[in-house]
């Protein structure tokens, strides 16, 4: 199994890579009420009329981070769904990438044996959904299996119970993704190709059940990681930082590969030799190096002036 490092460096408290938090509190420009229109939410849209299902809202009944929480309900007017698709859709505007990111969030669900409560990675320009958790009726958290062949969600040995808060937690990175209950580990899936994320869907197939979602963050883990990295005999370094030329990584091993992606996590083209890139042609902003020795990869982060 590959090992993972992230090396902090000294501008680390500079950088910006794409996080957020949203606790759907008034200081973030919420109000109670219908979750369709605030900000860059919508709710799941009809294809009839109304165009928006309109009884996912902001509510006060419960809450993890402040007063307020996304509530999602059954709509009556509708009937029990194949999938979980009635909820709360948040349009990032800044697309995840399934090889580097992380999204998390506090969850609550009033009963077993009514709806399947979920969390989706979806990509809208393809109708792609790249990742996927059910909260099923069972008990039982299930994943979606990205095969490229076959997809389907498979049971895990993550469970849940009714009124009860979860912190669910989804980190990506080249190697795989790892789906956390309460930050402990459930599941862990092989990433196979690179694909984009950009609205986030808490939902639900509209049958029996309420729950609530609040303390939602995105590509905190990855800060997080960065700064508690571990201490590791292998010493690794980049400079200058910021850098307007050539960046240099210096080594206390022999560098198999490297690869240079962008804050959002797209591959650049950057050629390395002698452990010194080329990066007159980037533009300005953040970038990831990522570095692969054996079996062992490392992260850091740097700044193009």
């Amino acid at each position: 199994m590959k090992k993972i490092y992230s090396i902090a460096c000294s501008l680390l408290a500079l950088l910006s890579f794409a996080q957020q938090t949203v606790s759907f509190e008034d200081n973030e420009g919420f109000a109670p009420g219908n979750i369709h229109g605030q900000g860059a939410w919508i709710s799941t849209p009809t294809g009839g009329t109304p165009e928006n299902v309109i009884h996912q809202t902001i509510s006060t009944d419960a809450a993890t981070d402040g007063n307020s929480a996304l509530k999602i309900v059954k709509e009556s007017i509708y009937g029990v769904q194949s999938e979980p698709i009635i909820g709360g859709f948040y349009n990032l505007t800044t697309p995840l990438i399934s090889t580097l990111f992380s999204v998390s969030f506090d969850i609550n669900m009033s009963q077993i044996d009514g709806s399947v409560f979920g969390f989706q990675g979806f990509n809208n320009s393809n109708e792609q959904t790249v990742v996927r958790v059910d909260f099923d009726k069972t008990g039982i958290i299930k994943v979606l299996n990205k095969n490229l062949n076959v997809q389907n969600m498979v049971s895990t040995a993550g469970v849940w119970s009714p009124n009860t808060w979860y912190r669910l937690k989804v980190v990506g990175t080249a190697a795989n993704t790892q789906y956390y209950l309460n930050d402990i580990l459930f599941y862990t899936e092989t990433t196979a190709i690179p694909l984009t994320m950009d609205q986030l869907r808490f939902v639900h197939n509209n049958d029996l059940g309420i729950a609530y979602i609040d303390n939602i963050k995105i590509n905190e883990e990855l800060i997080l990681s960065a700064k508690e990295a571990k201490t590791d005999s292998k010493i690794v370094t980049v400079y200058p930082n910021p850098v307007t030329d050539y960046v240099h990584l210096r080594l206390q091993f022999p560098m198999s590969k490297a690869e240079v992606y962008t804050a959002e996590g797209r591959a650049v083209n950057v050629i390395f030799k002698n452990n010194v890139a080329d990066v007159r042609d980037l533009a300005p902003g953040v970038y990831l190096i990522k570095i692969i020795y054996d079996d062992e990869m490392y992260y850091l982060k740097f700044i193009k002036k």
